[in-house]
């Protein structure tokens, strides 16, 4: 088990960020720090790897390991792999370099601080890294890491890279620089990239869709798949929270009054995701690849 000899290796990928603080600047504006239910939905993630003993890679941004340290030490001391998301949830095209820049060492510092150990990989906020946002990847190995996986290989109305590639690549980025992109799962269906990787589709789906998807995936790559701690959260939002949607338009009133919708369901699918495949932190299977020199290199145009 958890090797890349195994027919069905794929990656638990975890975008650690607090469900209500980013709900409230991206949704009212309003800004506020991390709130202590990020800690107990990463508890609940983490019990669940320890049961079915398997290990993944946890996205974590900036402002919450500042916030809750000793979140970031549990995550790695039970063995998981500690990558970025960022400083705050900000999406690549609302950053310069520069500030990107900034929000990646700021981030790898925190980090590195409290774990003592190199981050290697780097998701950003809302998988915002795209043919626009291409410049980002030179950024993202300028600041040292090995890894990107921030990359939908499918055109849709809030992200994704229509054509590119499915496979964990090596992007040649010129003057012997490179890093290695792990998009996310998708699957080819009626003719369209249809993403499977977990988050929404497997809040919102039947779990035997999700597993049949990902088993098509691992016939000829490792499944990734990802989630945020807050689609495990059932409880109702603050009241503060409830009110800032009493005074919006009714079309973002109706929208975000779903935001529990399905809820209940992600726990036990998370069990059972997490029995059925053998899940390895991101960097273990890049590092196979790479001692197997299977990693293929590709050319994308970044401006």
């Amino acid at each position: 088990m958890n090797s890349l000899s195994d027919v069905n290796v794929s990656a638990l990928s975890i975008d650690v960020e607090d469900g209500i603080n980013i709900s409230m600047y991206d949704n009212f504006n309003i800004k506020m720090e991390p709130t202590s239910r990020v800690v107990n939905n990463v508890d609940v993630i983490l019990n669940i790897c320890e049961k079915n003993n398997v290990k993944g890679t946890f996205f974590i941004l900036g402002e919450v390991a500042e916030k809750y340290p000793e979140m970031v030490k549990n995550i790695d001391s039970s063995g998981h792999e500690i990558g970025v998301h960022g400083y705050k949830h900000s999406q690549i095209y609302k950053l310069s370099p520069e500030k990107l820049r900034e929000h990646l060492f700021r981030s790898v510092n925190i980090l590195g601080d409290i774990t003592g150990k190199e981050v290697y990989g780097f998701r950003a906020p809302a998988f915002s890294i795209n043919k626009k946002t291409a410049w980002a990847l030179n950024v993202i190995s300028d600041c040292g890491f090995k890894y990107d996986s921030s990359i939908f290989p499918s055109p849709s109305f809030r992200y994704g890279w229509k054509d590119f590639t499915k496979d964990i690549s090596r992007i040649e980025l010129g003057a012997s620089k490179s890093l290695i992109e792990v998009p996310l799962s998708v699957i080819r269906l009626l003719g369209r990239d249809i993403p499977v990787g977990g988050g929404g589709y497997l809040r919102y789906f039947p779990y035997i869709w999700t597993k049949r998807a990902l088993m098509s995936v691992i016939r000829y790559r490792p499944a990734v798949i990802y989630l945020h701690p807050y689609e495990l959260d059932t409880k109702n939002y603050p009241e503060y929270f409830h009110n800032a949607i009493k005074k919006s338009p009714l079309k973002k009133r109706i929208l975000l009054s779903m935001y529990r919708y399905n809820k209940n369901t992600v726990v036990s699918k998370l069990d059972r995701i997490t029995k059925d495949f053998n899940f390895v932190p991101l960097i273990n299977i890049i590092n196979q690849m790479d001692e197997v020199n299977v990693i293929p290199s590709i050319k994308i145009r970044l401006d």
